[in-house]
């Protein structure tokens, strides 16, 4: 799956680009990420998205389609603690 989240003027994101662990290594994100950044260009604007750095799968796919790592940005991750749900 691939989506777009954020929309600033002259810019969309890709966000969310997951494949399912069985079906790795067919191609389906460099698709999607494909497909998402020909309509973004064709719409003249300018697609970008964001990787953990340590991600060099993602990373890979992502640099093979042209973009580049122009900034790496802190996270902070969080998780729930053992026996809470989220829901």
């Amino acid at each position: 799956m691939a989506g777009e989240r954020l929309w600033l003027e002259g810019y969309r994101e890709i966000s969310t680009v997951c494949t399912h662990p069985d079906f790795r290594g067919r191609g389906y994100a460099r698709q999607l990420v494909s497909r998402l950044v020909n309509t973004i260009l064709d719409e003249g604007i300018t697609p970008f998205l964001h990787v953990m750095h340590d991600n060099k799968r993602a990373k890979s796919i992502y640099e093979s389609l042209g973009f580049v790592e122009r900034r790496r940005l802190p996270l902070l991750v969080v998780q729930l603690a053992n026996g809470l749900s989220d829901r």
